[in-house]
């Protein structure tokens, strides 16, 4: 067998002592070299950091128990580069490589390992504290500074901070227990080891993230968790002003469907008994009231629906079908329902409402009069100077809406001085709205009286409009309300029509063979 200290060079290399001034990259890490180093004895180049030298073509790191990691000149992949599981940075040179997706830089592999076999004693040279980096203000500062290889979350205090090394771990997880025993797994010990792939935490229920750092889990049972998880004391009884109820935690190691969310869960839940609810831990503080950018009017959230409240039970973002036994987002004003997780997928698309009575003050109109069934008759917009009445007539109009240009139709307001008309749902638009399919994401207000070129159809015209308050570009009202997913009247066909983002080309109405295309 070749030895390590020439694997991948064909002549003899030389131990060259501290005296010697080298300027040279090592050719296994390809980071510069210092003495003591070894060079090539015919001269050609080759140089090697003494620990990238020594390091054995075979290691069998506890990180890995599975199979040893195996060094090779590059990386076995066609473009010829991988991606180092512990600092997340590329490697195109020497690499340790095991066939379970796993590869290293060989400092990062040997880093490791010295770790679990010296106990710590590799981190004797390595600032408990680096003096560049202040951790006063906690974690937001360092958080773009680095993050710990271990957990891959934001540096904090006491920190093991290395420049020259650039290894970056948190004390906390420096001193991870190497094998533990845990509540939520006894069938076997839970051991701590490379994450070599994107994995359900069996805890929490959420994804990892890139496939680096650690994780404990037991292989036989294909178990997995973050180590915060594991590492966190699980509380036996959470309690949020979000539910009236306190939740008990139930450490039962079977699946479960989550209640709030609808999402399968393992190991750890939490219950109401009161309400007779099942939830994911992070499922006991889902807000329950949200304001969306995918919806004019507030969400709330409800454990439980009635089929017969929906005519269509279609997600607005998803366009899979929504389950009502088990939690979701609705508005209690329109046809509109969200899976959970589509409504909390993205934190910059929602806004949390702490208090149902604190609502802006967005509409359009006043209200003057009503009728008997509630319905108002007599209001006064923002954008007209007069009073407007509901139109008490059914059948065809030649007059057009003042708001988005097309042909009027019931039911709608007019002005009984000037002959100026809206639809009631043109009327009814909010004073500012969020979308989703403006780039900025700035509030869009209301406007009128101006021509404008629409961004989305490129139609000219002097009619109401949105504009926004960050880049001033206008969305024609057509568009807003086309482009708003949910319920729309087409003022063409006798059926309610759905946006949806996704499908492109010839779509059906699901009432009747209506047919239409899109390019959206």
């Amino acid at each position: 067998m070749e030895e390590p200290l020439n694997y991948g060079h064909q002549h003899p290399l030389l131990l060259l002592n501290e005296d010697q001034l080298i300027v040279a990259d090592c050719s296994r890490c390809g980071e510069k070299v210092s003495t003591p180093c070894f060079s090539c004895a015919q001269d050609c180049g080759f140089y090697l950091h003494k620990v990238c030298a020594e390091a054995p073509l075979e290691l069998n790191h506890p990180f890995h128990h599975d199979h040893p990691l195996v060094l090779m000149e590059n990386p076995p992949y066609s473009f010829g580069v991988g991606l180092c599981n512990l600092c997340g940075l590329s490697v195109d040179n020497f690499v340790y490589h095991c066939s379970c997706k796993l590869d290293f830089h060989i400092k990062c592999a040997l880093f490791t390992f010295n770790i679990t076999e010296n106990h710590l004693k590799e981190l004797e040279h390595v600032a408990l504290q680096h003096p560049l980096i202040s951790t006063k203000s906690g974690d937001e500062e360092l958080e773009d500074v680095a993050k710990c290889f271990w957990c891959w979350e934001p540096l904090a205090n006491y920190t093991y901070f290395s420049l020259d090394c650039g290894f970056n771990l948190h004390k906390k997880c420096a001193e991870l227990s190497f094998k533990l025993n845990h509540m939520c797994h006894r069938k076997h010990p839970l051991v701590l080891q490379f994450n070599s792939e994107q994995f359900l935490c069996k805890i929490c229920g959420e994804t990892s993230g890139k496939g680096l750092g650690f994780i404990y889990g037991c292989s036989p049972c294909k178990f997995a968790a973050h180590l915060e998880c594991v590492s966190a004391a699980l509380d036996l009884v959470v309690g949020d002003k979000r539910h009236e109820h306190p939740f008990s935690l139930f450490p039962r190691g079977s699946s479960f469907i989550c209640d709030a969310c609808g999402i399968e869960g393992s190991y750890a839940s939490y219950i109401c008994c009161t309400c007779n609810i099942m939830v994911h831990k992070k499922c006991t503080s889902l807000p329950r009231i949200i304001k969306s950018k995918w919806h004019d009017h507030h969400l709330f959230h409800k454990y439980f629906l009635r089929i017969e409240d929906f005519r269509v039970l279609d997600c607005i973002m998803c366009n899979y079908e929504v389950s009502t036994d088990y939690g979701s987002y609705y508005c209690s004003e329109c046809d509109v329902i969200l899976h959970v997780k589509c409504a909390m997928k993205d934190k910059d698309s929602y806004e949390i409402v702490e208090n149902e009575d604190e609502v802006p003050n967005e509409s359009s109109i006043i209200v003057i009069e009503r009728n008997n069934a509630g319905e108002a008759t007599k209001i006064k917009h923002f954008k007209h100077m007069h009073n407007l009445m509901l139109s008490p007539f059914v059948g065809g109009y030649e007059n057009s809406c003042h708001g988005c240009m097309l042909p009027i139709s019931d039911p709608f307001y007019y002005c009984s001085e000037c002959g100026f008309f809206l639809h009631k749902a043109c009327a009814e638009l909010p004073k500012m709205m969020n979308v989703w399919h403006h780039d900025c994401q700035e509030p869009l207000a209301l406007i009128s009286d101006k021509v404008f070129k629409c961004e989305e159809c490129w139609d000219v015209s002097n009619a109401f409009a949105y504009e926004c308050c960050g880049c001033e570009r206008k969305t024609c009202l057509r568009c807003v309300s086309a482009l708003t997913p949910g319920a729309r009247t087409c003022l063409k066909h006798e059926h309610p029509l759905f946006f949806y983002r996704r499908p492109r080309g010839e779509m059906q109405c699901l009432w009747s063979t209506y047919m239409w295309s899109t390019s959206l």
